[in-house]
């Protein structure tokens, strides 16, 4: 049961310590008191926010998506994040603050629009104008798609082309997302 616990929520197994702390414990809240002590490690936003960062597709650059460029301070975003899990944030303030951190009149934070910065950014080659544009539009779809997956529980890059055909998505929404991140 502690094991599972330290495993869950820390992603690593207890020390011998722990063990015998818990084990010479016999409060009827023994186990309470551990997970209350998991939660509040800085391990649990690791651990956890681990899971966030997949779904915002996150990487350190250098060809984490193939397009080669460097992101040197994608970590912040990185430990934004964690902090975040570790300080309880409220899952519609995190969102929030994902999507107009930049923006907002109160709790200003630029650092967690780090969400759609850490994304591949398709380039031209830079003299041909539709070969940059072309580039441009793929990497909007990415953010629009990152951003219905994330929030929506639905991809939207179809509709660039068509209407969704199962969710009330238009191609008309999916521009209007794009417009919003160009």
């Amino acid at each position: 049961l502690l094991r599972r616990a330290y495993f869950d929520l820390t992603g690593l197994p207890p020390g011998i310590e722990q063990i015998e702390a818990f084990l010479a414990d016999d409060s009827p809240d023994a186990y309470a008191k551990v997970v209350d002590e998991l939660l509040a490690s800085p391990r649990f936003g690791e651990r956890w926010g681990r899971h966030w960062l997949d779904v915002a597709r996150y990487s350190d650059g250098l060809g984490g998506f193939g397009d080669g460029q460097d992101l040197p301070n994608a970590w912040r975003y990185r430990d934004w994040v964690v902090k975040s899990l570790n300080d309880d944030m409220p899952y519609d303030e995190f969102v929030r603050r994902q999507i107009a951190g930049d923006v907002l009149k109160s709790n200003h934070d630029p650092l967690a629009t780090g969400f759609f910065a850490i994304g591949p950014t398709y380039k031209g080659d830079g003299g041909d104008a539709e070969a940059t544009n072309a580039a441009k539009a793929e990497t909007l779809s990415d953010r629009v798609d990152t951003f219905s997956r994330a929030f929506l529980g639905l991809t939207a890059a179809c509709a660039r082309c068509h209407d969704h055909k199962f969710d009330p998505i238009t191609t008309k929404d999916y521009y209007a997302l794009a417009g919003i991140f160009n």
